[in-house]
């Protein structure tokens, strides 16, 4: 089987084959009759309220799941309505991933999501535009968007007029984007609509938050290439970072590596910032804005681990890369990016921002990111490992206007204080 069609199966199935119950479905498993009694009779089984909430998260779910079919159709694979019968249901980690995506596509391409992406993105764009301008040149000025999701931050610098690549790892994300930006059948007169927080169980104030609508996109990809225009230089690169890019036809290539919450996404920081080095033209920019999550930590060693090896063998389980990826400060990735052959041009830290947040939730987590622009110093250059394989505005800032934004983004149609 196809890898495609391997994520078809877990695509179509992700949202329905949980086995945690949603909320309407917590009556029948309270077994004690005092307790029972006491439940609101939307949560009390056979009662007429119970079933209306049912059908709620029942027509939610079957958004998502058109949603994903529409995705599906269009990468020309086959959907939930073509498949009569699954060999195997989804896993959790399947059933994530597809929640990540939904959540993402609200981020990136709904009205709802513009809060966040002014967070993130805005900032980014203003400095690429600064130490990057797009003048018209004898050339397209040429960016690399690693990490890319479903597409929107990409979609916007292409609008710019610069040349564009997106690269995503993930196939759910991939298979999104794709979806949203060529298939020209969501449009902003034309909108999907989703419940991205259907699976949200925790820290609800009302079961009308969960399912919810959010129309996507709020701007038509379309627009990118009217009839009869020159088509745009914006493609992705679908696949891993490192595999793609480090190869002898990209060094050199790149006026501008722009990373939105990418740089504690990969296994080695200090490779990838090796690699982007090389990638970068003589005076390119290295453009980041995010935290410092690094989801590739792995677990701590224990005092009974009496060698590195003993603390390997006992996570043998997991993948190599946990084992050794190595969690930096950002002083100490400031001066491994100079050793490399940067300059920083901007820097700031302490920048708050939310990451595909339910602003109705009583719950958000609030990174405090660091933002900075770093120039290749054009004589500066160093080998890596691999060479000879390959032949084929700086300080803390806790500014109110980073609050007054975070404030005004869970406030808006949330629940503020009584």
């Amino acid at each position: 089987m196809t890898r495609k069609k391997q994520t078809t199966l877990k695509m179509s199935a992700a949202l329905t084959d949980s086995t945690r119950p949603l909320p309407w479905q917590i009556g029948p498993i309270i077994s004690i009759e005092s307790d029972r009694a006491v439940l609101p009779n939307a949560l009390k089984q056979g009662t007429a309220e119970f079933n209306e909430r049912a059908t709620q998260y029942k027509e939610s779910a079957i958004r998502n799941q058109f949603c994903l079919d529409c995705i599906l159709r269009h990468a020309g694979v086959p959907h939930s309505q073509e498949i009569t019968s699954m060999a195997q249901t989804a896993q959790d980690a399947h059933v994530s991933k597809v929640s990540s995506v939904l959540k993402s596509l609200a981020r990136d391409w709904s009205s709802d999501g513009q809060a966040e992406r002014s967070m993130a993105y805005n900032p980014m764009i203003r400095q690429i535009q600064q130490y990057l301008p797009n003048n018209g040149g004898p050339r397209r000025l040429k960016i690399c968007v690693p990490g890319s999701g479903v597409g929107r931050l990409a979609f916007e610098l292409t609008r710019l007029g610069y040349t564009v690549q997106g690269n995503e790892f993930s196939l759910y994300m991939l298979l999104a984007s794709d979806f949203i930006l060529n298939s020209g059948i969501a449009t902003p007169d034309r909108p999907l609509k989703i419940s991205p927080y259907v699976l949200e169980s925790r820290n609800n104030h009302t079961h009308s938050d969960i399912v919810r609508e959010v129309e996507i996109p709020d701007i038509d990809p379309g627009t990118l290439c009217p009839e009869g225009s020159e088509p745009p230089d914006f493609s992705m690169a679908a696949g891993d970072f490192f595999s793609i890019y480090n190869h002898p036809k990209e060094i050199g290539q790149w006026d501008c590596i722009a990373c939105c919450f990418f740089l504690d996404a990969v296994p080695s920081i200090v490779e990838i910032l090796r690699l982007m080095h090389r990638m970068l033209r003589p005076g390119g920019i290295l453009v980041n804005f995010g935290p410092l999550l690094f989801h590739w930590s792995g677990p701590n060693m224990r005092p009974d681990d009496k060698s590195r090896e003993d603390y390997q063998q006992r996570f043998s389980h997991l993948d190599s890369r946990y084992m050794n990826s190595v969690d930096l400060s950002y002083d100490d990735i400031r001066e491994v990016m100079s050793n490399i052959g940067f300059e920083m041009l901007e820097e700031k830290t302490g920048i708050k921002c939310l990451y595909t947040a339910d602003k109705r939730s009583m719950m958000n987590m609030v990174y405090r990111c660091v933002s900075f622009v770093a120039r290749k110093i054009p004589e500066a250059y160093t080998p890596m490992d691999s060479d000879e394989d390959m032949g084929d505005n700086e300080g803390e800032d806790d500014s109110n206007d980073d609050h007054a934004i975070i404030d005004e983004f869970l406030q808006k149609d949330g629940q503020g204080d009584s």
